[in-house]
């Protein structure tokens, strides 16, 4: 075998090897349903529209009040969803919607969900400590116990509409 190629073999196993370390686990959250549909209108009231903003759905509480009257037959997953208006690796654009589950993976419980940080635009447990960059990075934990076990949120489809708005879907 030649240098070259030995070289190339050995640069894609230490590639695999390293992106295996790097891996994170955004199944810690039990999957239950979502889907939230958002016409034109209803997106103009509840939608996310600029970098950073944020805005937290949640069929067992209402929250927020008044969503539900438009869509009464939403399922907001297991711990309800985290709206954010972010960078998309996926599409490559900005002020894009990304929607996650709210509960904190690290905690793993329905009622303890998260919060979210206007000055840093991510989102943090209030339990654990535990932060989650949710606007360029797709959900992965930045700090607390969670980047030790490498807890991701979990991450929910959003879909435009053909007519206007957009769909959330796991």
């Amino acid at each position: 075998m030649t240098t070259f190629l030995r070289n190339i073999l050995t640069c894609a196993t230490l590639t695999i090897l390293a992106s295996a370390c790097q891996q994170v686990n955004d199944d810690r959250i039990p999957a239950y349903p979502v889907r939230m549909e958002f016409n034109q209108q209803v997106w103009e009231l509840y939608g996310v529209h600029t970098y950073g903003q944020h805005r937290f759905f949640d069929h067992f509480t209402y929250t927020p009040s008044g969503y539900f009257n438009f869509d009464p037959d939403a399922l907001t997953g297991y711990g309800g969803i985290l709206l954010v208006s972010g960078y998309d690796f996926e599409i490559g654009e900005y002020n894009s919607p990304i929607a996650y589950d709210s509960a904190c993976p690290y905690e793993s419980k329905r009622d303890v969900t998260l919060s979210f940080d206007s000055e840093t635009f991510e989102a943090y447990c209030p339990n654990c400590k535990s932060r989650y960059d949710v606007c360029e990075g797709a959900g992965i934990p930045v700090a607390g116990p969670a980047v030790e076990r490498n807890y991701a949120l979990r991450r929910y489809s959003v879909r435009p509409r053909n007519t206007g708005g957009y769909i959330i879907t796991n």
